[in-house]
């Protein structure tokens, strides 16, 4: 259920309606406001989004990355804390894009104090740009034990970009080495590669002469490793001055002439054609491919299959990516290559991943089905891999994705156990096993997965705000006395805003209303108010006049007419603020409450000008509708059905198109009945037609309602062909399981079979017998019905014509008295309808042992009626008196 859906219903049951006949599509007052969010919004998507941005990052998808970064920033306007953190992680996914440019535009959305994370960004950013003096001035800032440790690598390599810069090759080399030594998984170290090779070829800066020199020296010395080094710097000194065919063309005839034993030169020259080129043309993507199958280096294999994934996801490229993962011998980066083409498939909707989807799958539910599969084959065959975590991660967004809520927090939970504490993703993966079980209504799981998730916090995430969810886990769970101690001690938590804790009591006291504990809310709802003194003046005013319109409201559940009166005379002034839609909302509830406080301070009068008024003022609000039914409700109970008909019909002729206005006609029904004539239920009929012939209210529950009251009404008529046609239909195209009612259909179906016996045809009278016998043995219907069931079957049996059964009769009364009477457990689930029905048939059976003259067995009938204190205990005195008992006193 959406929050938004919680909060209608419980205010739904906060209103005070006339009870209406087995209608259970009755309209309800929504307090003021209710567009606005009741509570803090679930950050469970948010983080699942975090997650994946962060997933995308590590496998070498920057732009997929900064996309997901840049969505969540602007849902996230308010700066601090929670807003940096995504700021920082854009700066990286920007970075690691080559867009150095946007990530220093990136960085200036950082809001306060520079930390280490920040300083070590802007280092990076001033090597991009090539500032040596900034970066140096960053590096020397920065304290590398400060930094997460997924940032620590990243501190070495800026210390061996600098060095390189300054010429220190020696410090460079150790520096670099490391930044590898450091790296948190091998995906790292691909990325350190990839970023030096882009770093040499952002720092290259050369003249002509320098570049005649870098020829020459690589001429010189062709075919040793030193003549290998002054190529490849030949090379980037070309790109850098912009003439990268030259540079391409060069490498590429360095590549034709080198010897097949030189393999680690041969890895470095397609490294740098792949880097320089780039995937998407031709020789950038031979290399990168020739890297990717034969690099003497894993690391090198995992650059080339970044650089091919995040540039050329084609068709031509999964078909290369699919043979690499079914050949023989393995790959020694199978896992990659499984969670690479997980990753693409999971988000991949034009070209199929592995084969055509077959004809009844979509090309994207195919490719989330390889995803799945590729994700679970990683796990099963690399169990102790650094890329587990992503790949349960991965898991866990796929079926959040399906809306597979459980099985998502599954795996959430798993790749939250791999991940050290202290990791950022690791603290998100928490908050989203709660917030998974939330919306798969496990609220008792995501109570404790609340729980968990406050032990840590993730930086973009408010910890009062899982406070206020884990508060309202316990609400939906329907432990609200333990909702309501968890807030009482969270509201000494300084972490628990204010405003979350008004939103939190909001809802507790929305649903101990809903429990129909009035009392309960309206004391919570006081307290709050009086505790929170001045500090109410910081708070949003519609959640302040929300909550000062449920304290009038829960005043005159509380039966304070006098104290709503005062209440609603104060609301108009602290609502001057809000926005113009909004204060007309809580100025016409305001009105109605009114209202129906001077109809319990017994000024019906001042009322029903109230109500006029508020039509006037107010001619389309939720009051203004809500205003006729009360009005309504005045005059029925005071008899004056006419205008209680009247004022119904009005609301559905004025508001057609309203969701109340087939209850207007329902009520409107039930109000023309109530005048007791054949031609008012004539009238009824009528009035129910209209709801169920017109179009707009075909999806309306209270059609199924509105046809059982025909049948009922053309039963009161005398017509039971119609009314049996009328319960047949309702049998024939309803369930029970949704409706009910169904089963009160079937019994008045009895019935009429029952009025239409007659000595010429039987037939009514098997079909009576047959529904009702199915009906009391039927274990899924209502105790009560079942009993009433009985009774009538009994009844059937001892008044059938000529020739009654009244032995089977005594047997078929006596049977509902021991299943549901002298049995304690079922006893404990009878209403009241089921011990009226079982005293009628005591009383039967007392009679017809005393007409057979059984005297005894007559009293011990009546007695059980005295002794359990069912209806009709004065008759039942009386008989048994009259039969020789002696009834205690």
């Amino acid at each position: 259920m959406s929050l938004r859906t919680l909060i209608f219903v419980m205010m739904a049951a906060a209103v005070s309606l006339p009870a209406v006949s087995r209608a259970d599509d009755s309209p309800v007052e929504v307090a003021p406001l209710i567009s606005v969010a009741q509570t803090p919004l679930l950050p469970g998507g948010e983080l699942r989004s975090f997650v994946a941005a962060r997933r995308a990052l590590e496998l070498g998808f920057p732009s997929v990355a900064a996309g997901l970064y840049t969505q969540l920033l602007s849902s996230l306007k308010t700066p601090g804390a929670e807003r940096n953190v995504l700021v920082l992680e854009l700066v990286t996914a920007r970075l690691d894009e080559g867009r150095a440019d946007e990530a220093e535009k990136a960085l200036q959305l950082y809001t306060g104090a520079p930390n280490a994370a920040y300083q070590l960004r802007a280092g990076l950013i001033a090597m991009g740009r090539k500032r040596t003096d900034m970066a140096k001035a960053a590096v020397a800032s920065i304290k590398v034990e400060d930094l997460v440790a997924a940032d620590r690598g990243w501190a070495y390599f800026l210390q061996g970009q600098v060095a390189d810069a300054g010429g220190d090759l020696a410090k460079a080399r150790d520096a670099y080495q490391r930044a590898g030594e450091v790296a948190v998984s091998d995906i790292q170290r691909a990325h350190f590669v990839l970023a030096r090779e882009r770093s040499r070829l952002a720092m290259g800066e050369a003249t002509e002469s320098q570049l005649n020199a870098a020829r020459q020296s690589a001429d010189k010395y062709k075919g040793k490793s030193v003549g290998y080094a002054y190529a490849r710097q030949y090379a980037v000194l070309l790109a850098a001055r912009g003439r990268t065919t030259e540079a391409v063309d060069y490498l590429g005839k360095q590549l034709q002439s080198l010897p097949a034993a030189e393999r680690a030169a041969r890895d470095d020259f397609r490294l740098l054609l792949g880097v320089i080129a780039g995937a998407q043309r031709s020789e950038g993507r031979n290399a990168l491919e020739g890297l990717l199958t034969g690099a003497n280096d894993a690391t090198l294999q995992r650059v080339a299959l970044q650089l091919l994934a995040r540039d050329a996801a084609d068709a031509a490229f999964f078909a290369k990516l699919n043979s690499l993962i079914t050949a023989t011998p393995q790959s020694p980066i199978q896992a990659d290559l499984l969670l690479v083409r997980a990753q693409l498939g999971l988000a991949e909707k034009r070209v199929p991943v592995l084969n055509k989807p077959e004809s009844s799958k979509s090309l994207v539910q195919a490719n989330q089905d390889q995803a799945e599969l590729d994700a679970k084959a990683l796990l099963a065959a690399f169990p102790g891999s650094d890329l587990k975590p992503a790949a349960l991660g991965l898991l866990a967004d796929l079926f959040w994705e399906q809306l597979r809520y459980r099985t998502a927090a599954d795996f959430a939970g798993q790749a939250r156990v791999e991940l050290p504490v202290g990791d950022e993703v690791r603290a998100s993966l928490g908050v989203m096993v709660a917030e998974a079980y939330f919306r798969a209504e496990d609220f008792g799981a995501a109570d404790e997965a609340y729980a968990v998730a406050l032990n840590e916090v993730p930086a973009n995430v408010s910890a009062g705000l899982l406070m206020a969810q884990r508060v309202l886990s316990k609400i939906e769970a329907k432990k609200l006395d333990d909702a309501a101690r968890l807030l009482d001690v969270y509201a000494a938590d300084s972490r628990l805003g204010l405003i979350e804790r008004w939103q939190a009591e909001w809802t507790l006291a929305s649903a101990l209303l809903v429990a129909g504990r009035d009392a309960d809310a309206y004391l919570r709802v006081n307290r709050v108010l009086l505790a929170s003194g001045s500090a109410q003046d910081g708070l949003p005013l519609s959640l302040r006049a929300r909550m000062a319109w449920l304290q009038a409201r829960l005043s005159l559940d509380a039966d304070e007419p006098q104290k709503t009166v005062t209440l609603a005379a104060a609301l108009p002034g602290l609502i001057q603020g809000l926005e113009p839609v909004q204060r007309s909302e809580v100025e016409a509830a305001t009105r109605l409450l009114q209202a129906k406080a001077q109809f319990r301070l017994g000024k019906p009068d001042e009322a029903l000008k109230t109500l006029a008024a508020l039509r006037v003022d107010f001619p389309q609000a939720d009051a203004a509708v809500y205003s006729y039914l009360d009005e309504a409700d005045y005059y029925a109970e005071n008899g004056r059905f006419v205008e209680a008909q009247g004022r119904l019909i009005e609301l559905a002729d004025t508001f057609k198109q309203h969701r109340y206005a087939p209850y207007a006609l329902y009520r409107a029904a039930l109000t023309a009945e109530q005048r007791g004539q054949d031609e008012f239920y004539k009238e009824a009929y009528r009035i129910l037609e209209r709801l169920v012939t017109t179009k707009d209210y075909e999806d309306s529950k209270l059609i199924f309602y509105a046809r059982l009251k025909q049948g009922d009404l053309a039963r009161r008529l005398n017509d039971f062909p119609r009314a049996r046609l009328t319960y047949e239909y309702l049998i024939n195209n309803y369930n029970s399981v949704d409706y009910p009612g169904v089963l009160s259909a079937e019994l008045a179906l009895a019935a009429c079979h029952r009025a239409q016996i007659t000595p010429s045809d039987v037939s009514h009278y098997e079909s009576a017998l047959t529904i009702l016998e199915r009906l009391q043995d039927l274990p899924a219907a209502p105790i009560d019905l079942r009993v009433e069931a009985g009774f009538q079957l009994g009844d059937l049996l001892a008044t059938n014509g000529k020739s009654p059964d009244l032995d089977r009769a005594g047997a078929v009364w006596w049977t509902l008295v021991t299943t549901f009477l002298l049995d304690d457990t079922q006893a404990a689930k009878l209403g009241p309808k089921g011990r009226y029905w079982l005293s009628r048939a005591l009383l039967r059976l007392g009679d017809l042992r005393r007409d057979r003259g059984d005297l005894e067995e007559a009293r011990n009938a009546y007695e059980i009626i005295l002794r359990k204190n069912l209806p009709f205990a004065k008759l039942a005195r009386e008989v048994y008196t009259r039969a020789g008992g002696k009834p205690q006193p």
